[in-house]
């Protein structure tokens, strides 16, 4: 049974979502890498939630990362929006009639592997079932919306890479953390003033990534 405050927060963000959805440019090959990825939110265990998965720590650009299942366009696609869905069924099982289309965002760029990411919204039925591909996927999360608007949430990490340092923006929730191209695509999101929470606390170590 759904709680209302589940209910109300999916309903709040499914508004903002579809009131902001952005129509994909889509990116020509010969500049950038084109790629797309699913935020797909669901309500489990009476709360709003947020899927994401883990890629593999022994291989793959982005080992070990959390991210939200996606991946390079393929010339079959046609739009980027088939790529999410077509990216999301592959790595994750889900099918494109368990997913409730919202909106686009603005496309975020990796550092490190040079992909144009364009990030797409939707409700995931919380009756589908989630079955994670073994060659792509280390394992699945979902997290709470609160792990994204609650700033007592939120961490400073220092991203070194070529001899400089970036202070980037991260989330924690239970020894989990999701920072790089991924945060940079929640912040979109919930770095609003529909979004509200207290002070940023706390410090991660050091890390690389994209």
């Amino acid at each position: 049974m759904k709680s209302n405050r589940a209910q109300q927060l999916i309903d709040k963000y499914e508004a903002i979502l579809r009131s902001r959805s952005v129509t994909a440019v889509e990116p020509p090959f010969t500049v950038l890498r084109g790629a797309a990825v699913f935020v797909l939110f669901t309500i489990r265990e009476e709360q709003a939630k947020v899927v994401l998965m883990r890629r593999p720590r022994e291989r793959g650009s982005h080992r070990g990362e959390w991210a939200f299942p996606g991946g390079g366009r393929e010339s079959d696609d046609g739009r980027l929006q088939q790529t999410a869905f077509r990216e999301t069924e592959e790595e994750l099982g889900i099918p494109k009639d368990a997913i409730s289309y919202w909106g686009g965002l603005e496309p975020v760029q990796t550092v490190g592997t040079k992909f144009e990411v364009w990030p797409f919204t939707g409700w995931l039925d919380p009756s589908a079932q989630i079955i994670p591909s073994e060659a792509e996927v280390e394992e699945v999360a979902e997290f709470p919306v609160e792990t994204f608007t609650l700033m007592t949430k939120r961490r400073s990490i220092h991203l070194r890479r070529d001899g400089l340092v970036r202070d980037l923006q991260a989330y924690a929730h239970d020894g989990m953390v999701v920072w790089g191209a991924t945060a940079r695509i929640l912040s979109q999101i919930f770095d609003s003033p529909e979004s509200t929470g207290g002070e940023a606390t706390g410090e991660l170590p050091e890390v690389v990534g994209h």
